[in-house]
């Protein structure tokens, strides 16, 4: 076994210099996700919120993505100024952060079902002329203003595919889909009439010293309506 393939393996994961690499490795990745939400937002959006709506709504709780995650997300990604961006389940908007640090020329959304998560998000926003966050159920939106979707799994397996049923029934206009952690619902999304899969990838590392030993994977597509 290589090197490289040992230190992603179980094995080392579970040993004591496993341990302690993830853990210094994940408060260096901390530390430079902090750095970029104060450059960007004048505050952290690093902490964990829990739902308020797991069993109500099937809403999962806010947790940011990591920037060298979305590096790889959006990897090779050209936007324009007709281009209209919103993150589904946005929580305190570190992805709409990211967006901004990208230089995105268009419009960029959230929509945030906890209120003071979603009033956290609107805050540091409020000095982008170009972001909106929205406080409120995703489930309530019309979506035909937008053309880039993002989803970091806001829900649970049976409330994603009724968004996506939402979805199909009222998009007239091809857009494009980044879901990150995929592995839990994205395979429902296999084989559907006009979706077309243009990446899936596991995501191990990225940046100098940034490892994840439990790796999580995401997908881009592009979705046409079939009407």
């Amino acid at each position: 076994m290589e090197l490289k393939e040992f230190m992603y393996s179980e094995k080392f994961y579970k040993s004591a210099p496993g341990k302690a690499y993830w853990h210094v490795t994940n408060k260096i990745a901390a530390a430079y996700d902090l750095m970029w939400d104060l450059k960007i937002c004048k505050k952290s959006l690093v902490k964990y919120v829990p739902s308020l709506y797991r069993e109500s709504k099937g809403a999962t709780g806010s947790q940011s993505t990591r920037y060298w995650f979305l590096d790889d997300i959006f990897s090779g990604a050209v936007f324009s100024e007709n281009d209209s961006f919103i993150d589904v389940g946005c929580g305190k908007g570190r992805v709409l952060a990211y967006m901004l640090r990208c230089g995105f020329p268009g419009k960029i959304s959230g929509v945030e079902l906890n209120a003071d998560v979603a009033q956290y998000a609107a805050d540091w926003a409020r000095r982008y002329d170009n972001v909106s966050v929205i406080s409120g159920d995703a489930f309530e939106l019309n979506y035909n203003e937008y053309n880039v979707f993002f989803l970091g799994r806001p829900f649970l397996p049976d409330m994603f595919r009724q968004f996506i049923d939402k979805l199909e029934a009222e998009i007239d206009r091809p857009v494009k889909f980044y879901y990150w952690v995929d592995q839990q619902s994205g395979d429902y999304l296999n084989n559907r009439p006009g979706w077309q899969l243009e990446r899936r990838k596991k995501v191990f590392m990225h940046g100098p010293l940034c490892i994840s030993f439990c790796p999580q994977r995401y997908s881009v597509w592009t979705y046409t309506p079939q009407k």
